[in-house]
């Protein structure tokens, strides 16, 4: 049996892929501007509040970017 799959299967999972990837780099870029915020924020509540969304979102970024990154390698390959 052979492990590659249909042409509609594989043009979905790329879309898929491309679409998280798209969506990967805005949550990284979001987060990058909420950590800038820090240094414009006067509070220390505040520079906590923006440390945590800002890691937070960014981990979640970067998670969806990786896994668009190793779906669409498996997709050529």
């Amino acid at each position: 049996m052979t492990d590659r799959q249909d042409p509609d299967t594989q043009q979905a999972g790329m879309q898929e892929a491309q679409i998280n990837r798209a969506l990967g780099v805005f949550m990284l870029v979001f987060a990058a501007i909420i950590l800038v915020a820090i240094c414009f924020t006067e509070t220390t509540i505040g520079k906590l509040t923006n440390l945590g969304a800002g890691g937070i979102i960014g981990l979640i970024g970067g998670v969806m970017f990786w896994r668009a990154h190793t779906a669409a390698k498996k997709q050529d390959a």
